[in-house]
This record gives structure tokens, C-alpha cells and sequence, in this order.
């Protein structure tokens, strides 16, 4: 609950504080795009309800713990897109939050979660075990069941680990993904399943050229 009270208290807190140019990238729903270049883009797109916090509160929170990260990982680590409150016909109302990332890993150190992105090699170097069951994908659907073996030799192939329930969009083609923590939805979007409330839950692999 700790997390996702956080990623509120961030939307929250930037409605009374941030304006910004727009970006290229949209969602639909929260979701993080790992760029062809390497960088990161995360869209959070989040029920608002202001109701619930301390603006004051929440404003020095946020500001506290961007201008934290920043100072101690340099200009450019994490920086903001666009923010905006949109209300749609039906009454709902959702804030939507856009965050460049200039890599995986001010992505994951600023959200406490965990992500990697880049080749299978390096993934294996950093310790991100293939021990699960994977799917072979074939244009955004299924297409039968595979192993790590089928694929871990590649040298043309990238991976992202990721343990966050989102959308992850890649620049490229998924061609294989991790079973049972994944859903294909197109041939290059896929929306992972992942409880950050269960230390036993594994985290999801996207493994696309």
C-alpha cells in the first residue's frame, strides 16, 4: 500500500505545481515506454481524488524527494514531460503524468521497483534468472509455449525485466514473453501482472527484437 499511495501522493502533489510542454508519447493507462535510444518514459494515469491529501504535505514531499534524487544522480536523471487533469464525459476524472527517465535505472530507483532493459547478455549479468516459463509470440498473439533455451543465445535480442503491474511498450516486435505474468496486447505492447504486495511474485520478461 506504501508504493501506491506514493505514485497518488506524486499526482497529487504535481497538480499544484508543475506545467509543462507536451509530449509525442500518449497512454491510455499507466504505462512504460522503453525507448529504441535506451531512455525511459513512464505515464502514470491515476483516479484523482485530491480529497484524500494534504496538498502542503504533499508538495514538500514530492518536491523533497525529486530534488533528492536529481542532486545525488545529476541533471536530467528524471524529469517531467506533461501533467494534466482530464475529465471525461462519463464524470471520471484521472490525473496523467508523464516522466522522462534518462535510463532503466533512474526508473527504477526513483519508483522502487524493479526494471532492467537491454540485451539478454546483460540481463544475465546482472543476475535476472530466465528460470520461468515463457511464450512464444507471434504478431501480438500467443503462439505456443517455449523455454529460455529457445533464445538466450541470441545476440539480436533485447529483454525487459520488469515487476510493476503496467503496460510496457518497446520499440520493436515482442517475440517471446514470460507465462502467466503477461498479457499481449499488440506487437509491441504488453500489460504485466505483478502484486507488489507478494514477496513470492515474479517479476515479468519481455523479450522482443
Amino acid at each position: 500500500m506504501k508504493r501506491k499511495l506514493y505514485t497518488a501522493l506524486w499526482i497529487c502533489a504535481a497538480a499544484g505545481m508543475i506545467t509543462a510542454c507536451g509530449s509525442s508519447f500518449k497512454a491510455a493507462e499507466s504505462t512504460v515506454y522503453i525507448t529504441d535510444e535506451g531512455t525511459v518514459t513512464g505515464a502514470d494515469i491515476e483516479d484523482f481524488s485530491e480529497d484524500y491529501y494534504d496538498e502542503e504535505e504533499l508538495e514538500n514531499y514530492i518536491t523533497e524527494s525529486v530534488d533528492r534524487y536529481v542532486a545525488a544522480n545529476g541533471d536530467g536523471s528524471v524529469e517531467l514531460d506533461s501533467f494534466k487533469i482530464v475529465s471525461s464525459e462519463n464524470g471520471r476524472t484521472t490525473a496523467q503524468l508523464y516522466l522522462n527517465y534518462a535510463t532503466y535505472i533512474d526508473y527504477a530507483q526513483f519508483k522502487d521497483v524493479t526494471l532492467f532493459a537491454g540485451t539478454i547478455s546483460q540481463a544475465q549479468a546482472e543476475n535476472h534468472a530466465f528460470d520461468q516459463g515463457f511464450v512464444k509470440v507471434k504478431d501480438g498473439s500467443p503462439a505456443g509455449s517455449a523455454a529460455a533455451k529457445d533464445f538466450l543465445d541470441s545476440e539480436e535480442l533485447k529483454v525487459v525485466v520488469i515487476g510493476e503491474k503496467t503496460l510496457v511498450r518497446v520499440d520493436g516486435t515482442i517475440a517471446y514473453v514470460s507465462d502467466g505474468n503477461v498479457e499481449l496486447t499488440g506487437k509491441n505492447t504488453a500489460r504485466v501482472t505483478y502484486d507488489l504486495e507478494d514477496p513470492d511474485a515474479q517479476p515479468a520478461y519481455i523479450i522482443y527484437s
